[in-house]
C-alpha cells in the first residue's frame, strides 16, 4: 500500500479505537439504566454511533483509492465495491451503522432506542471491520 494513504488509514484506525473505547464507558450495562439516563445518555451513545459510521465510511473510501479504483462515488456504490474485499457481513454492518446514523442525523425516526443501545452494546461488528482492515495492511 502507498505510505500516505497506509498513515492515514492507521490514523483513522486509532481514532476507531478511541471512539469505541469511548462508547464501551458511556454505555449503561441495561437497557433500563439507559432509559433512566434520560436525554444525556442518549445523545451521547447516538454521538458515538455516528462517530464511528462516519470513521468507518473514510476508512473505506481511503482502502477504495488504495486499490486504485479510481474516485469514490455514493456510499452506496462504494460500499458495494467494496464487500469483495472487505466480505458481505462486514459490509451489511457498515451498511446498518450507516442507515442508523442517517436516521439519527435527518431524525427519520422517532423511537429507536433499541436499536441504539444494542448497537451500543455490541460493537462486535466494528471490530470485525477494524481486523479486516488491518489484515490490509499487513
Amino acid at each position: 500500500m502507498e505510505d500516505t494513504n497506509e498513515k492515514r488509514i492507521e490514523e483513522k484506525l486509532v481514532k476507531l479505537d478511541e471512539s469505541l473505547a469511548t462508547l464501551d464507558r458511556l454505555v449503561p450495562k441495561t437497557y433500563e439504566e439507559y432509559k433512566k439516563g434520560g436525554v444525556g445518555t442518549k445523545w451521547e451513545l447516538e454521538r458515538g454511533l455516528q462517530l464511528i459510521s462516519e470513521i468507518e465510511i473514510d476508512i473505506t473510501v481511503l482502502l477504495y483509492k488504495q486499490l486504485k479504483k479510481g474516485v469514490a462515488g455514493e456510499e452506496k456504490s462504494l460500499l458495494s465495491d467494496m464487500s469483495k474485499e472487505l466480505g458481505e457481513n462486514v459490509i451489511s454492518a457498515v451498511k446498518a451503522r450507516r442507515r442508523l446514523r442517517n436516521e439519527l442525523v435527518h431524525a427519520y425516526t422517532i423511537d429507536n432506542d433499541k436499536e441504539i443501545f444494542a448497537k451500543a452494546s455490541d460493537a462486535s461488528d466494528v471490530h470485525k471491520f477494524k481486523d479486516t482492515v488491518q489484515k490490509f495492511l499487513s
